[in-house]
């Protein structure tokens, strides 16, 4: 009898001590879903390693040019959060959250409390945005708000707020990490400002019309863009009326568009004397942690280039 008792305490110790060096289980970590690039940039600078974060749109897809797959479907049925853009951008997310089945999952839109636009004219920076549209996604507001660096920082205020909510253990980790990366927004403004202010003659003409908010923030003339989106070509009428107005303002540089065939912009160009340079909507490719601040980076250099030309 003394025997099986001490043999069952040995075998209860030898228990105890496997339990304590085994490694307790890992809490389940968030399943996220973004959009497309500028999202998907700063949704992996915030979350860190304390999520799975997943891009829907493949590298060489454009949100203007989304075609639903089944492995589509596949990320968002497994999801926790889908971040989006918003401001109508994905306007065909409907029938893909439809067809995930995923009745769990949570849509954070980043444009929440952002005003929209339709174009630079309408923007009141520093005074009370009184002619902006207040988040009305149907009244055809310019939805290109990531490529204002200071908006930017309210989209990822947006994730910050989101990720902390889905995933109250670590809300502390999130808060650091974005505010460091709130920090390397306000860097990335300072640059713009320093840089693009005492540059002359700031008359920006691109390919579609991506940019009045950045065109707004940095005081640029936003003259105006030959498309209103990529597949869009504009009417005789519309084209000679841009023309002219290059022309008449001696417009230097026109911008083509990262990702489309510059031929229309070359055109007018040939007709204009300008030159075509180019920048980045940042609309395809692959978001990584550093990415939106790259290639914001990399379009703050060629709007130097062009305007320090003489433009």
């Amino acid at each position: 009898m003394k025997k099986n008792i001490t043999s069952s305490l040995l075998a209860f110790a030898t228990l105890a001590v496997a339990m304590a060096q085994s490694p307790a289980p890992e809490a389940e970590k968030l399943n996220i879903v973004t959009s497309f690039l500028p999202v998907q940039s700063h949704t992996l600078a915030i979350a860190g390693d304390h999520a799975n974060v997943k891009q829907l749109l493949a590298k060489d897809t454009g949100p203007h040019d989304f075609q639903l797959t089944p492995a589509d479907v596949k990320k968002l049925s497994d999801a926790d959060l889908l971040i989006i853009n918003g401001a109508g951008i994905e306007e065909w997310l409907g029938e893909l959250i439809k067809k995930s089945g995923n009745k769990n999952l949570v849509v954070v839109d980043t444009s929440n409390r952002i005003k929209l636009v339709e174009s630079a004219e309408e923007i009141e920076i520093g005074h009370s945005h009184s002619h902006a549209h207040d988040h009305d996604h149907g009244d055809g507001a310019n939805p290109h708000i990531w490529l204002d660096p200071v908006i930017a920082k309210k989209q990822a205020a947006n994730i910050v707020a989101a990720l902390q909510k889905a995933d109250p253990p670590n809300a502390s980790a999130y808060a650091q990490n974005g505010r460091a990366y709130e920090a390397k927004l306000w860097a990335l403004d300072s640059d713009y400002r320093s840089t693009l202010a005492p540059l002359p003659n700031k008359n920006l003409v691109t390919f579609h019309d991506a940019f009045p908010y950045l065109a707004a923030r940095y005081q640029l003339n936003y003259v105006g863009a030959i498309s209103e989106f990529p597949e869009k070509d504009p009417t005789p009428k519309q084209l000679a009326a841009l023309i002219d107005k290059i022309r008449s303002l001696k417009v230097g540089v026109l911008f083509a568009e990262n990702g489309y065939a510059p031929g229309l912009l070359k055109k007018i160009a040939s007709e204009t004397g300008a030159k075509v340079s180019e920048l980045d909507t940042l609309e395809v490719g692959q978001g990584t942690p550093t990415a939106y601040l790259d290639r914001m980076g990399a379009n703050l250099e060629s709007l130097r280039s062009a305007f320090g030309k003489g433009d």
